[in-house]
């Protein structure tokens, strides 16, 4: 990668940063209304998923530490302290220090200030030995990895021997007529809907582009995984192929 990329790159990052910081005050109440709440359903789905394939995958074993990747405002992260009794350590882990001051309230209102950490930081580097987490989770924030490939080699640095790495993420539907509907929706009325309700242009049309560019089909998103060691154990698409979660382990 030379300078000019690599400045590049930097500077998406910041902006990125910068947009989420200008919209986390609205971010949670924008959401719900853009997806009907139904991202409440499929953030109940990965944590329901997680469980049962950690019991299925490792005989059993207690899930004790969990790395919640671009954590936002937390909403996964509680819902991942709720879940599971056992969890001595939940971090949340996002670059944007405003998102995750809401999250800091959230987690306060339902008195989890001493099971979930929260920590200001990039997937790329994460600040943590090796073989420190039982699971590794990314609801809707690998999309906007701007160095998906290192941070995908420390999130398998950082995973104990057979940790599950959860992912949750945005994908194309198969059917021609419902992929159809849902370009429309996601370009000429979700972005048009969030760019009022944040008075923010830049930031709902950078995700619903973001969101189209980086679908990623069954076959693909195995690729990328199996290229960094994780084996591929469960792929379940939610609400007519819309979103899908991923299940991997170290």
């Amino acid at each position: 990668m030379n300078k000019h990329s690599l400045k590049s790159i930097q500077e998406k990052e910041e902006e990125i940063k910068n947009m989420f910081d200008h919209i986390s005050y609205k971010y949670d109440f924008i959401n719900h209304i853009l997806s009907f709440g139904i991202d409440f359903f499929w953030r109940k789905k990965i944590i329901c998923l997680l469980d049962k394939f950690n019991k299925e995958f490792n005989k059993g074993k207690k899930i004790k530490s969990i790395l919640d990747l671009a954590t936002g405002t937390g909403d996964l992260a509680i819902l991942l302290a709720n879940k599971f009794d056992n969890a001595s350590c939940i971090v949340g882990l996002d670059p944007s220090e405003k998102m995750l001051k809401k999250a800091e309230k959230k987690i306060k209102n339902n008195f989890l200030e001493k099971k979930i950490r929260l920590i200001k930081g990039y997937s790329q580097y994460i600040p943590f030995s090796n073989e420190t987490f039982d699971a590794v989770t990314i609801s809707f924030g690998i999309r906007n990895f701007q160095y998906i490939h290192l941070s995908l080699r420390e999130i398998y640095r950082i995973l104990k021997p057979l940790g599950i790495l959860a992912i949750l993420e945005f994908s194309k539907p198969s059917n021609y007529w419902i992929n159809k509907i849902y370009y429309f929706y996601s370009h000429f009325i979700m972005n048009r809907i969030g760019n009022f309700l944040s008075n923010n242009h830049f930031a709902y049309n950078y995700l619903a582009k973001s969101i189209q560019s980086f679908f990623y089909c069954e076959n693909k998103m195995n690729k990328l995984l199996s290229y960094h060691k994780f084996n591929t154990i469960y792929i379940k698409k939610l609400t007519f192929e819309i979103a899908s979660v991923y299940l991997s382990k170290k």
